[in-house]
């Protein structure tokens, strides 16, 4: 057997860690179904991140992404958000999305000690084929 699969645990969680980790995964949930509401030709994807900071810091939670280490520095942004054929990770600004793009976007929140993290693709307008 590998060394590294040797080494894993698998920690079994209680009906109440579960519950609570729910409670992060559904404010991720809330933070994704308001920005595919926010999400239209002319919005930066810096306001997208500001209102995701807005909403979870609203809960009472922290944003995860917020000073994950990097190469240059700590990471600043709530979200990460992708646009077309960018992999993952895009740093949130002052781009702004046009009709016809994939934005990809990625939100994680700590609720109580918990994590929640999740990511959506949306069409924003009409995109051809």
């Amino acid at each position: 057997m590998c060394a590294l699969l040797a080494e894993r645990r698998v920690t079994i969680k209680s009906s109440a860690q579960i519950e609570r980790m729910a409670v992060a995964g559904r404010l991720v949930a809330d933070v994704l179904d308001r920005l595919g509401d926010e999400l239209r030709p002319g919005v930066t994807t810096g306001q997208l991140d500001a209102i995701a900071e807005e909403m979870i810091r609203g809960a009472g939670a922290i944003p995860s992404f917020i000073g994950v280490p990097g190469r240059r520095a700590p990471f600043r942004h709530s979200l990460c958000i992708s646009i077309d054929s960018e992999v993952v990770h895009g740093v949130p600004g002052p781009r702004r999305i046009r009709e016809g793009q994939l934005v990809s976007v990625d939100a994680g929140a700590i609720v109580d000690g918990w994590h929640g993290d999740g990511a959506r693709t949306f069409i924003v307008g009409d995109v051809p084929d």
